[in-house]
This record gives C-alpha cells, structure tokens and sequence, in this order.
C-alpha cells in the first residue's frame, strides 16, 4: 500500500508491505462547512461572551493585535483581514493599530519573512513588530500562583484594545496551543517563558490535559494578568483549511476549539508497533529539527519500547536553535539534562531532553535534507535516503513480520493506546 507522508511542500511516498501494516493514523477529515471568509466573519459577528469587536472598541483607541509567527500554520493574513475590517467599521486609524508577532523565543523575522506571515499590504500599512527576548523592553505584572515573575512586552500592556489571534492545536508540555499562548510565551520575556517551561517534568504537562496542568495554568494566568478584550481562533483540517473558527472570550474560545481538536485529532490505537513512521505535517512545521521533534515525541506514544521509528522532516532550515544542539553535544542523556535543567531551566535545552529521551528507548531513522554527517554521533539517529531503505534496515533489524502504524501528520495527531 502506497501512503503519502508530507515533506516540506510537497510528500514522499512509503511503500507498505500490506501483512505488516497495523494501522495508517489520520485525523479524521472534516471539509470545510463553508469558505474560510464566511467562516471568520460568522465567527467575528456572533462573538462568545462579548460584544462584537465594532461595538464596543472607540475610534480614539490604541490597539495592539497579537499573531502567530513563522513556525505555525495559522493563516494570520486571512483572519486579520475582518478583524482589521471591524476595526475600521469603529472608527479606528491604522496608525492607532499596532501588530505584534509573538515569536516567544524565536529569531524575530525579517520584513520579507513578516510580508510572508501577515501578507504584503497588511505588513506595508500598519506597524508590525515582534517579541524580540533580547531587545524587547517588558513589564512585570506580577508573580502568578507558582511564584514566577510574569514579563510582557510593553507595547502590548500599554494598549487600550487588547486582542489575540492564533490557532489551537495540541501541544505536548501545555496540552495545547492556542488562545493564552499568545501571550505566554508569545510576548513574554525569556526569563518568563523559561520558568513557565520548567515545568514540563511534571507528569501532568503533557499533550491534551489542560486540568492539572501546571504549565497551562500558568499561560492562563498570565494572560488574564496582562488582558485580552477579544480573541479569534481557528482550527485547521490536515490541508490546513479552516474548520472552525470562534470569537470573544479567550475561555470559551478555547472550550470550543478543544472540543473540535479532539473529536478529529485524538485518535485511539489498539496496541503499540515495532515499527512507526511519522511525517512532521510538512511546511512550515518540518521547517527545522527542533519543531519537528514535536512529531517524534507523539510517535512514541504507539511505539514499542525497542522499536524503530522512522521520522520523516525536510528541515530545510537545518536545525533550528543553536542551544538545543550544544546540549545535544554537552550531555549524552536524558536524567542528565533534567538534573541540569532542575537546576536552571534554559529554553531551548528542553528539546534535547525529548530528543535524548526519544533515542534511549528507540531506534530513530531520519530521513530529511540536514547534511547530517557532522552530527550523527550527536543525534544518535541513524539517517537513511528515503523510506524504502528505512523499512529494508528496519525489517532487517526486528524481522519481517514486523508490524507498521503510518502517523502521516504526526505533529497534530494525538495518538492513544485504547484502554
């Protein structure tokens, strides 16, 4: 059986022997209920718990409109479009309006890359910047209940309208993406996001929990600390086509995008396989190594102990964070990052302890475009050309009979093994 497997723009095909294969794990696929206009503006006109934005926003208000950046699929130029449109119906200037791409701790883009995320004309009329955790200029708001001191970007906090866009997805330390991350980490200060990520040992910071989850809680906490008079957010099908779309109150946003992401992403298995192969989604989400580890800690999940995964992630802009292979170089496995990050967490190291985490207990085949040969010994991976010498070595190494699950968009497909 021939199944397609997204690599950058475009997809590799894996050739499957059908005896072997257990299972292919899909998101369930939901069309599009109507065009993704119609779908934003019905969103926009019956907002959750709130007015509508046209409402209730004063032509002589500041606005600040928070977006995702360049490593999430969300179709910033489409949703911001009937927000800026709303805005304007109130009376609003676009020099009172001011953009922020909320990069966390990600390299700010370039204009060419911000023309890329919010589309040409939107970036050459209105003032775009991005958090930027070496030369932004933060606010303390206070401690949240775990005693961490939370720092937001100034130019947000001193807004009159505060309102953020994104997309929610699952995320495997905060449970998922979406609504409150736009502000924690997406405007919020290196100091802040790093002890809001260092939490992620506990058992309860993991993919698709919310209650009890201490690194959730946090990111709602600060962006009730910082405000948020209005949100809009999206979930995308597998073609990352809008699907659903809700307005207003950033909580109830979020009630009804889990419902949404859950009944088409959570997917039960029946046992786990000797042998996984996981795309990364594609572009942007196989933009690099270290987003694309998101797929590969999901693959685990339905992965024998001992098994082989092949993952499968272009990277076409190579690694992606310079301190996430410096600790891949430093430290050989995962209890001694966590020792170190127990100590004093650094964002960017946590993705060596997965990525440590992952190779301790499973053969790791990549198949991407990093010229690897200087980092073999680094990565305990081994690199193969393409998907047909990845099941060769595989079927060699734990026999012909070996059982196969395909996860072709592994970074979103939440994969659960059936009680």
């Amino acid at each position: 059986m021939q199944i397609k497997i997204p690599y950058g723009k475009k997809f590799l095909l894996a050739d499957i022997p059908e005896k072997n294969l257990l299972d292919i794990i899909t998101p369930k696929e939901l069309i599009p209920p109507d065009s993704a206009e119609n779908i934003l503006a019905d969103a926009l006109k019956n907002p959750l718990g709130s007015e509508r934005l046209s409402d209730f926003v004063k032509k002589e208000d500041s606005v600040v409109i928070v977006v995702d950046d360049y490593t999430r699929p969300c179709p910033n130029e489409l949703m911001l479009k009937p927000v800026l449109e709303e805005l304007k119906m109130a009376g609003v200037s676009d020099s009172n309006i001011l953009l922020i791409i909320a990069t966390g701790t990600h390299t700010p883009p370039d204009f060419e890359k911000i023309k890329e995320i919010v589309g040409d004309k939107i970036a050459r009329n209105y003032n775009v910047i991005s958090n930027d955790v070496e030369n932004s200029e933060y606010v303390s708001i206070g401690k949240s209940k775990f005693g961490n001191e939370i720092e937001i970007i100034k130019e947000y906090l001193e807004a009159d309208v505060k309102i953020i866009l994104g997309d929610i997805v699952y995320h495997y330390f905060a449970g998922y993406g979406g609504t409150r991350k736009s502000i924690l980490p997406g405007i919020a200060s290196r100091n802040t996001i790093q002890n809001n990520h260092s939490m992620l040992f506990e058992n309860q910071s993991t993919t698709g929990k919310l209650k009890g989850n201490r690194i959730s809680e946090e990111m709602l906490e600060a962006m009730h600390k910082a405000g948020c008079d209005f949100c809009l957010n999206v979930v995308l099908n597998s073609n990352k086509q809008i699907i659903g779309a809700w307005s207003g109150n950033p909580d109830l946003v979020m009630n009804e995008g889990v419902k949404l992401i859950d009944s088409l992403y959570k997917r039960e298995v029946l046992k786990q396989s000797d042998i996984v192969i996981v795309g990364a989604n594609g572009y942007p989400s196989d933009i690099n190594l270290y987003q694309s580890m998101k797929a590969l800690h999901l693959a685990t999940k339905v992965t024998k102990k001992g098994g082989i995964i092949i993952f499968i992630a272009e990277c076409i802009n190579g690694i992606g964070s310079n301190l996430y292979l410096e600790w891949l170089k430093k430290y050989k496995t995962s209890s001694e990052i966590q020792n170190e990050l127990s100590k004093k967490f650094i964002i960017g190291a946590h993705k060596a302890y997965y990525h440590r985490k992952a190779v301790e207990n499973y053969d790791i085949f990549l198949i991407s475009s990093l010229d690897t040969s200087c980092y073999l010994d680094t990565f305990s991976f081994s690199c193969v050309a393409n998907i047909n010498d990845a099941l060769i070595k595989a079927f060699n190494k734990l026999g012909t009979d070996a059982k196969i699950i395909v996860i072709p968009q592994g970074t979103v497909t939440f994969s659960i093994l059936k009680k």
